[in-house]
């Protein structure tokens, strides 16, 4: 493959900057295989995470297209989720976006 890009500034533009890893933006792809990613780490939450309780329903995460929301009753259950959520991402060498 030779996936490349460029940064373009007015009229000004880069050298072109080749992709050598990941799967291209908007690719058709990409929903699918970040859900299959984002699977194993899901089914670890449902497992062991600490959720929020709403009427006889627990819930430790949300997530929807690239977002990944946690939720706990307690601090101490969220810092339990992220725990997971970082060991998930040390595995994989997926990489987290707090702030967002």
């Amino acid at each position: 493959r030779d996936i490349r890009t460029y940064i373009s500034i007015g009229k000004e533009r880069t050298d072109h900057i080749y992709i050598r890893s990941g799967v291209k933006q908007g690719d058709p792809m990409s929903p699918l295989l970040f859900n299959l990613a984002m699977d194993p780490l899901l089914c670890k939450l449902a497992k062991e995470g600490e959720g929020f309780h709403h009427v006889g329903w627990k819930i430790m995460a949300m997530a929807f297209a690239d977002d990944l929301v946690l939720l706990s009753d307690s601090w101490e259950g969220m810092c339990h989720n992220i725990r997971i959520v970082e060991a998930f991402c040390e595995l994989t060498g997926l990489r987290t976006q707090g702030e967002k």
